[in-house]
């Protein structure tokens, strides 16, 4: 196959994480390929070249993007001219609809061949971003699975990927192992803490996880906390908590319970196994309109996947550190571990493909 020019912007740290994976994908399809864009450290290893590192992007809530504007839009400028400048034979979007779907909208005036990867849940708000997809992009990759039905039902042309995710359930730790490297008594029951992979995420939650803590602490005399600190975020987080930044499915996988920042890592977890809480919270001005602006019942990925309450969530003001330390403590009692891993199992049989989802998406973007 001929040498060829592929731009991919992802916007955020699970982005990063598909984006890297697309790559090994492509590069089996396409050796000669050239990859460059807008990525994190894992897309980097996998031989993109950088234009901006998505740390530089990660910004959540509408309020938010409005105070960060200006960087943003430097960032943006300086995208089209980069990809004006490379003339990429493919543009490749990954998730990060507000920064992707306006970049769309100036790529489709200079004729890029564009495939969006990872979709914006417009299913769930700001539907009229369908008409931006139909008009701009060339391809459309979905990794969530009614999402084919749904947009079928509006005429739109959807290539089912399957769930990345899915595969994390074939894996399986040493919980021994695990305790004797972090130096944690076996019989201890391991809380992993999730604050979330962007700094503004962090800011908000973790002062709600550590007094989480502090009550757990107070309740029990046989619990080993253990944060999983995000590539692009630092936490102090004190000597009574063991602080992981490799390796992180293991500490999932051998948990007994998590506390999780909405977003991926729900997922994530869900296939893992472990038995979670989730919790998020935005500006109050952006709640206010998300709850004006939202069609759906649930935040996290792992319940509206499932289309059903899997998992318990604490949101903006039910995000307290009471009402996080009462939800681990039901998610330790056995009856509810094993209702929640029920559940779990559904979900896994609701995404498990046949194909890798990443050659899929690969295959098809070449198709």
């Amino acid at each position: 196959m001929s040498k060829e020019k592929i731009f991919i912007i992802s916007g955020e740290d699970s982005g990063d994480l598909h984006g890297a994976k697309l790559i090994a994908s492509i590069k089996q399809i396409n050796p000669k390929a050239e990859f460059f864009g807008i990525g994190g450290n894992r897309m980097q290893r996998e031989g993109l070249q950088l234009s901006e590192h998505i740390k530089n992007l990660n910004v959540i809530g509408i309020f938010e993007v409005v105070k960060h504007y200006s960087r943003i839009k430097k960032i943006f400028n300086n995208t089209i001219n980069e990809i004006k400048k490379i003339n990429p034979d493919k543009v490749i979007l990954i998730d990060y609809p507000g920064f992707n779907l306006r970049l769309a909208k100036k790529l489709i005036t200079l004729n890029m061949n564009i495939t969006y990867f990872i979709l914006p849940q417009v299913w769930a708000w700001k539907e009229s971003r369908i008409k931006t997809l139909q008009r701009c992009c060339k391809k459309l990759i979905s990794i969530i699975p009614f999402e084919q039905k749904w947009f079928s039902e509006k005429n739109i042309s959807v290539h089912y990927s399957g769930h990345p995710l899915s595969e994390l359930s074939n894996l399986t730790f040493n919980r021994g192992s695990f305790c004797k490297k972090h130096g944690i008594p076996e019989e201890n029951k391991i809380i992993v803490l999730m604050p979330g992979s962007r700094s503004i995420e962090v800011r908000r939650h973790w002062r709600i996880f550590e007094k989480t803590v502090q009550i757990l602490q107070k309740q029990h005399q046989n619990l080993s906390f253990v944060l999983l600190e995000g590539d692009n975020v630092k936490i102090d987080s004190g000597g009574d908590i063991i602080k992981i930044k490799q390796n992180q499915y293991e500490a999932i996988g051998v948990a007994d319970a998590a506390i999780v920042c909405s977003g991926t890592a729900t997922l994530e977890t869900a296939m893992l196994k472990c038995p979670m809480i989730v919790c998020y919270k935005l500006s109050f001005p952006t709640w206010i309109l998300t709850q004006m602006l939202s069609k759906v019942k649930y935040l996290s990925l792992a319940n509206l996947i499932a289309e059903e309450r899997v998992v318990d969530e604490y949101l903006q003001n039910q995000m307290s550190a009471k009402n996080l330390a009462s939800g681990v403590n039901s998610l330790l009692k056995n009856e509810n571990r094993d209702i929640v891993v029920k559940k779990y199992n559904r979900l896994i049989e609701k995404l498990k493909t046949n194909e890798n989802p990443y050659d899929s998406a690969a295959c098809y973007i070449y198709d």
